[in-house]
């Protein structure tokens, strides 16, 4: 499911330019309060809101037009009183009117406002169409995308770039990965969800733009993660393609990257 959020703010709210942790523990704590059926739902996945070992979800950037930016100080004030954001979550849509109930009533708590904690409430939301996913699709990063690779000889993981000759096998390892762990380590190939004679294919379009995100303390110990901003091609099974696209694509989608839009034309 995909659901667009608009929530209300007060003129002259200032947040900090890094807001992605923020908004990742909102959701965390929104999908603690779910109830027995939804809670149930994900327990049968294999999962648990408790302990936030779900984390089958992605958002987009804050659209938060118009606002002045401190770049010394790193932070946006907030010219207008309402800021847009879309969250994308692997779950089953049945179980929309229950997580719109939930971000409904749980203020995002974001920045200062007059020398207080900021609080944002949701006023307004838009379910989107489920998307018409076929094999191939184009698509473009709303929030970077981050991919990274061992290089040889070296232990440490290397941050790729979206044009480097081991992007696409690093790409669809982690989508792979991901997905099987999603499915409770179990066979995709058993579950009729993945053909490993399937021709999987990247293509970068047009110039990638880095993009390096501070964070505040998370479950994986990450300080910061760089990834980045593109268009691609991408061919793979639907039910990976699905998957990608509701839960994220590369790494860490749940801190607010990997979150992609159907490229126009």
């Amino acid at each position: 499911m995909r659901i667009q959020f608009s929530l209300s703010c007060q003129k002259g709210t200032v947040i900090p330019i890094n807001y992605q942790s923020e908004i990742s523990n909102w959701v965390f704590t929104v999908l603690s309060k779910a109830g027995s059926e939804l809670s149930q739902h994900i327990q049968q996945l294999g999962f648990d809101v408790g302990t936030r070992t779900f984390r089958l979800f992605t958002f987009s950037p804050l659209a938060i037009y118009p606002y002045e930016m401190d770049q010394a100080r790193q932070e946006f004030k907030l010219l207008g009183q309402q800021v847009k954001l879309t969250v994308s979550l692997y779950l089953d849509p049945a179980y929309e009117y229950q997580v719109i109930q939930l971000f409904r009533y749980t203020p995002l708590e974001l920045g200062v406002f007059e020398g207080g904690p900021a609080q944002f409430n949701v006023k307004h939301w838009q379910v989107q169409p489920k998307a018409l996913l076929k094999d191939t699709m184009q698509f473009r990063a709303l929030s970077p995308i981050s991919i990274t690779g061992v290089e040889e000889g070296k232990n440490v993981h290397q941050f790729l770039l979206p044009d480097s000759d081991a992007y696409d096998i690093s790409f669809f390892n982690h989508a792979v990965r991901r997905f099987k762990a999603a499915m409770q380590y179990r066979s995709l190939m058993a579950l009729g969800l993945l053909d490993p004679s399937f021709p999987m294919q990247y293509r970068l379009l047009g110039q990638a733009k880095s993009r390096l995100i501070h964070l505040k303390p998370n479950m994986d110990g990450l300080a910061q993660l760089r990834g980045f901003l593109y268009e691609f091609e991408v061919s793979m099974p639907k039910p990976l393609m699905e998957f990608c696209y509701y839960a994220g694509f590369g790494e860490y989608p749940y801190l607010g990257f990997g979150c992609v839009d159907l490229k126009t034309p």
